[in-house]
């Protein structure tokens, strides 16, 4: 559960190792494909054309939670 508006959000790991925040409920213009691996939940963000081809054969893709939290920038890391 995100701690500032309190939606449902899962914690997956991104190819670089990064933990994302991903909405938990799937998003008809979703861009963020979460599978298992290694017992992990992992997220890859799809290209505007593979997220269409994703949705187009019914699988279900999310969005990052940054793009939805009304309090995104309130957890944002700064640029180093």
């Amino acid at each position: 559960m995100c701690k500032s508006c309190r939606a449902r959000i899962l914690w997956a790991t991104t190819r670089d190792g990064e933990r994302m925040p991903v909405n938990a409920d799937p998003a008809s213009n979703g861009n963020v494909l979460l599978a298992l691996q290694d017992g992990q939940l992992a997220a890859a963000v799809l290209t505007a054309g593979q997220a269409r081809m994703s949705r187009a054969r019914r699988i279900p893709l999310r969005l990052a939670h940054f793009a939805t939290c009304p309090k995104a920038d309130h957890h944002r890391r700064r640029a180093r």
